[in-house]
């Protein structure tokens, strides 16, 4: 297990655009509640990382890196009696052959990784009626989520209160409801990095802007903070796809997200 912190980031920062979730885990704010894996090469530099974020209520296993990545792959066929019994995963394309043997796997399909590279381009979609969400909107978001945000069979995100404290959140009302929001997942300004996330409108008022004019907003006032903003959208979301690229973000990389479920009990593990 890796203990220090500077050889993590030099390893996340030889890709840092794909790295942005990994990176501000690094902060303190997250630190505790990781545990980091590496190989190293032959200089004694990690050639292969793997997260495991126990911050929320189903840990994540996070180990990004080009699709098929051999070193990536072995780390955490290498792991299995590491990890916790179910955990939701990022991990490159073609990850199921390190897992196939061992546990159940629920594909929650392909996503990118996209970093904001135009700014400039944010203010053209400004609109009045904005308004800064923070931890006193807890319960109001929490029902926002649970109820109304999402369609039958949507993902429904990760939203935990915790979030609300990193950055100030942004959305919009109609009749003194919610009707759209953009968060963050997370916020480093020690490394410069921040990620939208918790992104929703609920269907009945999609297709008129409002997602795209929140999400402006919250990335205008990120990147005047940090240089490296970013956000994970699945390959599927074409719609969503198109706002962020009108916004000026680019894919970076592509990978998978899964929950794992071990069941080979033989192989145990520390953590239930």
């Amino acid at each position: 297990m890796l203990e220090e912190r500077a050889p993590i980031e030099r390893f996340l920062r030889r890709s840092a655009a794909a790295q942005i979730y990994a990176l501000a885990d690094l902060d303190d704010a997250f630190w505790p509640d990781t545990r980091w894996f590496g190989a190293r090469g032959g200089d004694g530099e990690i050639e292969a990382l793997c997260l495991v974020l126990e911050k929320l209520a189903l840990p994540i296993v996070y180990a990004v890196a080009e699709p098929r990545d051999l070193a990536t792959l072995a780390l955490v066929r290498a792991l299995a009696r590491d990890l916790p019994r179910r955990f939701f995963v990022n991990l490159p394309v073609g990850y199921e052959s390190a897992f196939a043997d061992t546990h159940e796997i629920a594909p929650l399909g392909q996503y990118v990784k996209m970093r904001l590279e135009d700014p400039g381009a944010l203010t053209e979609f400004e609109r009045t009626g904005i308004e800064s969400l923070g931890p006193e909107h807890a319960l109001e978001l929490e029902e926002f989520y649970a109820k109304r945000a999402f369609g039958p069979g949507e993902h429904l995100g990760f939203y935990a209160r915790y979030m609300l404290e990193l950055f100030p959140w942004f959305g919009l009302r109609e009749r003194g409801e919610l009707v759209s929001v953009a968060g963050v997942h997370v916020f480093s300004q020690r490394y410069g990095v921040a990620a939208l996330g918790n992104v929703a409108t609920t269907p009945a008022r999609r297709g008129r802007g409002l997602g795209r004019a929140v999400c402006a907003r919250l990335a205008r006032e990120l990147a005047a903070r940090v240089p490296l903003v970013g956000l994970n959208v699945a390959t599927s979301n074409t719609a969503a796809r198109r706002c962020y690229e009108a916004l000026g973000f680019r894919t970076v990389l592509r990978y998978e997200e899964a929950v794992l479920t071990r069941r080979d009990e033989s192989l145990g593990g520390p953590r239930p």
